[in-house]
């Protein structure tokens, strides 16, 4: 079970592990278009999700590996692994599959260059055309039930961070176990940038990790 999920890992390109948090202020699609490293290869994206034993979702990729299951990100409904709720009711289900079934542990990564540019914009801002309340109200249980999710999750979950990870993709983070990144990564929440308040329960996590002052 240890060299499938260290192969599982390398896979994602984590053989070589290192973590880092990087400032910029930018907007998101200025971060995505002049720090990507490499262009997003869909190719790889249908060698996932052609692999034999693998759960097949619109936007995310589900594996049964020996003694852990394995979700990646793979969005179709939204652009660069960002969350919507479609996206995030798909993770929500695959977490709640594993945690009742023989699973030890979940190692959650990402397909592509990005790890996950938080939650989808566009998708929201379509949504507010019509009942502004109603539809705040239905996002805000939406992001409150996604990260609940991970908090109430008691196996393992291990994330192997590929890329940028922004907004929720980067708060996410403390809820899980062990997180790993390779030189690729880098991390930001830029909550002031868009007028947002803290979400995935940042304003708890970060002070505790990184202390007050950072």
């Amino acid at each position: 079970g240890t060299s499938t999920f260290m192969e599982a890992l390398a896979a994602n390109g984590t053989s070589n592990i290192q973590s880092s948090v990087t400032g910029v202020s930018a907007s998101k699609r200025r971060f995505i278009d002049d720090r990507r490293d490499q262009p997003f290869d869909k190719r790889l994206r249908f060698s996932v999700r052609q692999t034999e034993s693998a759960y097949r979702y619109r936007d995310i990729v589900v594996r049964k590996q020996d003694g852990f299951t394995h979700i990646l990100l793979s969005t179709k409904s939204s652009e660069n692994n960002s969350l919507n709720p479609e996206v995030m009711k798909e993770v929500q289900s695959a977490l709640n599959t594993a945690a009742a079934d023989d699973s030890k542990l979940v190692l959650f990564s990402a397909v592509g260059s990005i790890f996950c540019c938080g939650l989808d914009f566009i998708y929201f801002i379509r949504r507010l055309t019509d009942d502004r309340k109603k539809e705040s109200t239905k996002m805000a249980e939406a992001i409150r039930n996604f990260v609940n999710t991970f908090i109430q999750f008691k196996k393992p979950i291990i994330v192997a961070v590929n890329g940028p990870a922004i907004g929720l993709g980067a708060s996410i983070l403390p809820l899980c176990d062990v997180v790993w990144a390779n030189e690729k990564a880098w991390f930001q929440t830029p909550y002031t940038t868009f007028g947002q308040s803290p979400d995935g329960c940042s304003s708890l996590t970060f002070p505790r990790i990184m202390g007050l002052a950072s």
